[in-house]
């Protein structure tokens, strides 16, 4: 049996040794075949011809286009059987991105409600069935992960189906509340495929499906980027164990024909999440019953780029919150809208409408309800709050903090410090003087970086432009929110890792993989701040000296790392959980490294200049409570005095027609349900916004460098910002020119 694997399985330029796990211990299931096999379609698939099927067939590039979307990741924050759950989500979001040409948004479409809500469909983390999750969404709908972001829970471990499970926001003072509008997608029709050439032909007209196969310890342990892996080693008694999403399938030069097929294991492992599984007339996979679906155009039907609203402010202040309460049941969400809460902590509460809306005139006329002690997880505040909400020191509005280094060096002076207990902050190091002549040590702060600004050569800036549509493209990764499954003050990483993201997809011609860079392990880290506030040239010093990650070595959790103290342990860089099993730091992860970055003190010519050369930058802006309702339009606020309180990304400006006006296109962190699609057209000098911006440029390696996952320092934890001090300093030479780049980083550099 051994000599059989070793001769079918690899397919690649050197011999992989291959650890087969016990033959009679099979992998537990996180997918298996509904009884119900039931259709509804009304369009059949297309069967092609053979003589239409070409040999080699991959959605991930189709004449030059990526069209596939981000890949995601059930093996952390916990242990999950959630690959049903994840094929589906990104079977439909490749599916949506097929339809839409690859326009902008990306929509990465939510697992979790299934995880928690798809009763008919499974048990959560413990498995379940892709066709009959494929009914749940056609009945109940599905949202996107700003909405609803993975948890690496499900119904099984105690999660209760809410309306807060399928769109959330969250609040620094703790409530939770759902959104006033938000995208819900639904499944238009559906079906079973079986047979190669019948899948074969699905995928290549609609788009890809999802699979059953079953995949054990010793694929997922030893499966190596370019092999063609076949699972004729696997006893006959080994069913259907996994769920997988296949996105196309080719021939290796050898004539052995195999499957594209993307799995949730993350982008660690495999080939960036991918990997190439054996094609055969006989296989699982072709005959166990492929899924496929087609979504609804309506969720997207009306999205524009530059929607024709009048931005109108404002006219009074808000009323003050509201406070509901959620009502826990078999999945049928309520709201009820809280009127009195009385001494004995009862609560007088009337129905309140689906999502929060109002209900119709017919149904508003109902009795009071007294609700006993309700528990506190269930009660929830609306999104509306005062005019100074945003004003206060706690920087409610996504976590900007200026960061202050107490008895600092000198900088660029004349006269240097001689305290030897004198401090840098982010983006410098400390030295010595080489100018003293007396004999005295002295300490200077010396960029680590060159800082090398776009020269403004002459050439004449457009008149308008966004990366979101250049000559018909979409360069941007996918929107994010920060306020979700909780409340974290991570602005200042979301703002630098979208755009240092969207810079590495500017550089590749946002060919796949695609590119998608991790916020939490930057809090994890304290690469700049944590959940409490943060600075965004720490980021960018952070990813200098140690790296960015992909976002599937560590999920969004909105939460400080619990055991931080001076040293970022390797499963707070990059984590991983077994289905079933234990969680343990993955032995490698991919990273991209700053290679230089600089503040913008120019104007807003030298901030144009910059982003229509290299790519988004990150602005601080004071945001409002009129910010936070904004819904469309040319936004403008006349707030005398603005304070920055709020980190985001600017990637492009335009003209407002009739007054000629210049505005920012602005990219947020709060979702895709507020503003357009998580974005505000915004004035020039409005609220600050262009008076505190900077830029970080990744390397020219856009692919990233694999490097083996261990601790390291991160300085002096006391000062919060200081980041890679395994840079010696460097006494008698200049650090702009003797700094060693990205492309000279290799692992011994990493304290062990």
């Amino acid at each position: 049996m051994i000599a059989t694997l070793l001769r079918l399985l690899v397919h690649a330029a050197a011999l992989i040794t291959v650890t087969l796990a016990s033959p009679g211990l099979l992998a537990p299931p996180c997918a298996s075949l509904s009884s119900n096999l039931t259709e509804d379609y009304r369009e059949a698939p297309r069967i092609l011809p053979a003589s239409a099927i070409p040999a080699h067939f991959d959605w991930r590039d189709v004449d030059g286009e990526n069209m596939v979307t981000t890949d995601r990741s059930h093996s952390n924050p916990g242990s999950c059987a959630a690959c049903w759950a994840f094929a589906l989500a990104h079977t439909l979001s490749d599916r949506i991105r097929i339809q839409r040409k690859a326009a902008f948004p990306e929509v990465n479409l939510a697992a979790q409600p299934l995880l928690t809500c798809a009763y008919q469909a499974g048990n959560g983390c413990r498995g379940g069935r892709v066709l009959d999750a494929v009914r749940y969404i056609k009945d109940h709908g599905i949202t996107d992960e700003t909405c609803s972001p993975y948890l690496g829970r499900g119904r099984d471990s105690g999660e209760v189906c809410r309306g807060t499970t399928l769109c959330v926001n969250c609040d620094a003072d703790g409530s939770c509340g759902i959104p006033k509008t938000y995208s819900t997608y639904y499944i238009d029709q559906y079906g079973l495929l079986k047979g190669e050439a019948n899948i074969q032909s699905e995928v290549m007209s609609r788009g890809p499906v999802v699979c059953h196969m079953h995949a054990d310890e010793t694929f997922r342990a030893n499966y190596q980027p370019g092999q063609i892996w076949d699972f004729d080693y696997l006893p006959e008694h080994a069913g259907v164990n996994h769920a997988v999403e296949i996105a196309g399938w080719g021939e290796e030069t050898d004539g052995t024909p195999y499957w594209v097929a993307r799995f949730s294991y993350g982008s660690e492992w495999g080939d960036h999440g991918w990997a190439k599984l054996r094609r055969s007339s006989t296989g699982l996979i072709e005959n166990s019953g492929c899924v496929w679906a087609t979504v609804n155009p309506d969720a997207w039907k009306d999205w524009t780029l530059y929607p024709d609203i009048k931005y109108v402010p404002p006219t009074s202040k808000p009323s003050g919150r509201r406070q509901y309460l959620e009502s826990v049941n078999t999945g049928e969400n309520e709201r009820y809208l809280v009127e009195e809460i009385l001494e004995d902590g009862s609560v007088i509460a009337r129905r309140a409408g689906r999502h929060g809306k109002p209900l119709p005139v017919v149904e508003k006329a109902q009795e009071q309800q007294v609700v006993a002690n309700p528990k506190p997880q269930d009660m929830i505040r609306d999104q509306t709050f005062g005019d100074d909400y945003y004003a206060r020191s706690s920087n409610r509005a996504g976590g900007y903090k200026i960061p202050t280094v107490e008895n600092r060096c000198s900088t660029y002076s004349m006269v240097c410090s001689i305290d030897p207990t004198c401090q840098c902050g982010s983006g410098y190091y400390k030295t010595y003087d080489i100018r003293s002549t007396d004999n005295k040590k002295c300490y200077l702060c010396a960029p680590r970086v060159p800082g090398k600004q776009v020269p403004s050569d002459g050439e004449k800036l457009p008149d308008s432009w966004d990366w979101r549509n250049v000559n018909g493209k979409n360069y941007l990764t996918f929107t994010r929110n920060q306020h979700n499954p909780e409340y974290c003050g991570g602005c200042w990483a979301f703002a630098v890792t979208s755009s240092f993201a969207d810079r590495l997809a500017i550089s590749s011609a946002a060919r796949w993989p695609n590119k998608a860079i991790s916020p939490q392990q930057v809090i994890n880290c304290r690469g700049g701040g944590d959940c409490y506030g943060g600075e965004k040239i720490g980021v960018y010093d952070f990813f200098f000296g140690f790296g960015a990650v992909h976002d599937t070595c560590h999920n969004y959790a909105a939460k400080n790392y619990k055991d931080f103290s001076e040293w970022c342990p390797a499963e707070a860089r990059c984590l991983e959980c077994a289905e079933g099993g234990n969680c343990r730091p993955t032995k490698h992860y991919r990273t991209w490294f700053a290679r230089d970055y600089a503040r913008l003190l120019n104007g807003t010519d030298q901030i144009k200049r910059e982003i229509w050369k290299r790519g988004p930058v990150s602005c601080g802006v004071d945001a409002t409570k009129q910010m936070d309702d904004y819904t469309g339009g040319i936004f403008y606020q006349n707030k005398p005095q603005p304070k920055i309180n709020h980190e985001v990304g600017l990637v492009g400006w335009g003209r407002e027609e009739g007054t000629n006006d210049e505005y920012w296109i602005m990219r947020n962190s709060w979702g895709t349900f507020w503003g357009e699609n998580g974005y505000m057209r915004i004035k020039f000098g409005n609220l600050d916004i262009d008076s505190d911006c900077s830029w970080v440029e990744p390397n020219s390696n856009a692919a990233g460098k694999v490097v083996p996952n261990a601790p390291f320092t991160i300085g002096d934890a006391s000062t919060g910002w200081t980041a890679a001090t395994y840079f010696e300093d460097d006494y008698l030479k200049n650090a702009p020119d003797y700094h060693p780049v990205p492309e000279s980083l290799d692992e011994s550099v990493i304290s062990v």
